[in-house]
């Protein structure tokens, strides 16, 4: 019968380095293994402490550990992970196990050690690569209860602290929008099933911004068994806002030309019909021999003229359309390819230049007034503004006290904004601003009247325009909102609200549409600069837009942007 092997040299025939400790932390055992793992023969190492060779910036908590150990505690449930000097004078990372007397039965404290080295130095340079991309690479278990690796990239997309995700792996899932979670929760089920999967969903609530995210994953396969699963989030949602403007832009110029070229052509079909008539009336072209010039009804003439300028007004009208679209897709073409940031902007010029724009636009004249900002704090903004709005269109605000004063038929423009507001906005605000007051404009079915209020909070500059138009209707609001899809049956026919939208939203604000008993209400808000110490870029009055005052229409008519008084002795403050 044969004789059992030596324990020691079986220990030697391990890859793991085996170590027994005594109770001061001396080396009292060391296997063969110490040599391939750290170059030092057994005998150089036996009888000294164990812990002189650690990394100085490991030593004191591996020691501490020990110590707790030798105490009569537990060891750790996770093994420890330090670094330990070689002959060489090098560095390795071992993974050690403690095991206590009474598990083995020996005189002392086993340590089991694995080197680690390469399995550090690759997630290292994971870490580094990971560190410098903006795309968030994840690692969970196979059943998404332990988060095995994260990197900080996790906070800019999904908005969480990595370390809050350590501890709740399950944390991620607040983040995805609410309608995207089961499209997700299908895919996480894939992942662990062992299938890869790759998906776009969106993170946000229902009612807020939206940010969509490239999610590709692949499970980990271990002996045939799924072990974790591994992949990367990346945001996608410049991609999608460009797939997104430019599908606007091709909708919008179908339906734009296809519309209006049919009224073109169908006007020029009613034109030749009426040249027909008209060359039946003319006795040199007339092929009828008997034709009676003296018959030739005046009435007739006259009726074909009006209807031949009727119809040339119709394609010239439909002819000034479609350049004033050309105009604003060229306008929205360059704010999408502009690649700047938004910047600090003082409100006060912004709206200047946008009242500018409105005066030069308008093919009548406007009276603007102006109101202090509502310092009341008695009542909530949006009492307190639907108040003063139905006093202003009963006749008790500035802009009906100066209709009083004037043509009744003129547009009623009244403005209040607070004097020292900044914005963090792109600078193409003001041309957004003058879009919404045109629009207001140019839909009121009665003598319109627009309210143009700022608010500065800490967080937002909110600009609300007030009207008397009929309602927006809700599938356009819905469509710019992002509420629907855009399509042929649903669609918005305003370039001029997408490039509204468009400044909100490359801004980081939003765009939000309301009714009330007499119109609409459209708020356009960016985020506040006035937290922002820094002075750069700030946008200041200067020649082009400091106040004035301009004539439009009339030569007595006054148009004033800057709210100052008149030196004129006037009751109110307008433009008349």
């Amino acid at each position: 019968m044969a004789e059992s092997p030596d324990p020691d040299t079986l220990l030697d025939l391990v890859d793991n380095k085996v170590a027994v400790l005594d109770g001061d932390g001396m080396f009292r055992h060391l296997n063969a293994t110490i040599t391939d793992t750290l170059g030092f023969r057994p005998d150089e190492l036996v009888g000294t402490d164990a812990f002189a060779l650690v990394h100085p910036d490991d030593a004191e908590q591996l020691r501490a550990e020990f110590t707790r150990i030798i105490a009569g505690g537990r060891p750790p449930d996770d093994p420890m992970e330090y670094r330990y000097r070689t002959a060489s004078g090098d560095w390795v990372w071992l993974r050690t196990r403690v095991h206590l007397p009474d598990e083995t039965g020996v005189d002392g404290y086993v340590l089991i050690s694995r080197d680690i080295t390469a399995e550090v130095e690759s997630q290292r340079r994971l870490e580094t690569i990971a560190s410098a991309s903006s795309d968030v690479f994840w690692m969970f278990s196979d059943d998404w209860e332990t988060l095995l690796f994260i990197n900080d990239a996790v906070a800019d997309v999904f908005g969480i602290d990595p370390d809050e995700l350590k501890e709740q792996p399950s944390l991620f899932l607040d983040a995805v929008h609410p309608d995207d979670l089961p499209y997700v929760e299908r895919a996480m089920e894939r992942l662990s099933d062992g299938e890869g999967a790759q998906i776009d969903y969106r993170l946000g609530s229902a009612d807020g911004v939206t940010k969509w995210v490239r999610v590709s994953g692949e499970p980990v396969v271990e002996n045939g068994e799924v072990t974790a699963v591994t992949g990367f989030a990346r945001d996608v949602t410049d991609e999608y806002r460009r797939e997104r403007q430019l599908a606007v832009m091709d909708n919008l110029l179908r339906h734009t030309i296809r519309n209006d070229m049919n009224i073109v052509d169908g006007t020029a079909e009613q034109i030749a019909n009426r040249v027909a008539d008209a060359e039946a009336l003319d006795p040199e072209t007339s092929d009828d021999e008997a034709f009676d010039s003296e018959a030739l009804d005046p009435t007739a003439l006259a009726e074909l003229g009006g209807d031949l300028r009727d119809h040339a007004e119709t394609i010239r009208r439909v002819a000034s359309d479609l350049l004033t679209t050309a105009e604003k897709q060229r306008g929205v073409i360059d704010l999408l390819r502009q690649r700047g940031s938004p910047r600090a902007v003082e409100i006060a010029p912004v709206v200047e230049d946008a009242l500018g724009m409105v005066v030069d636009d308008c093919a009548r004249p406007i009276r603007i007034s102006y109101r202090e900002p509502d310092a009341d704090e008695a009542t909530s903004p949006d009492e307190r503004d639907a108040s003063r709005y139905e006093s202003w269109i009963a006749g008790d605000g500035t802009a009906a006290d100066a209709t009083a004063n004037g043509d009744s038929s003129r547009p009623q423009v009244s403005v209040s904004y607070p004097p020292n507001a900044r914005a963090f906005t792109h600078p193409e605000l003001d041309y957004a601003i003058a879009e919404l007051v045109e629009n207001a404009l140019e839909h009121a079915e009665s003598t319109p009247q627009i309210r143009i209020e700022v608010s500065a909070t800490t967080d937002a500059i909110e600009v609300s325009i007030r009207d008397n138009c009929p309602p927006i209707p809700v599938e356009e609001r819905y469509v710019i909102t992002d509420r629907w899809e855009m399509d042929d049956l649903r669609h918005t026919g305003g370039m001029g609200l997408w490039l509204v939208y468009w400044v909100a939203n490359r801004s980081g604000g939003d765009l939000t549409f309301d009714t009330h008993a007499d119109g609409n209400v459209v708020t356009l808000s960016v985020p506040s600069a006035n937290a922002d110490g820094t002075e750069e870029h700030q946008r200041h009055a200067s020649a082009s837009n400091r106040p004035r005052t301009v004539t439009v229409g009339e030569p007595n008519t006054r148009i004033r942007t800057d709210g100052s008084s008149l030196s004129d002795p006037e009751p109110t403050d307008e433009r008349d």
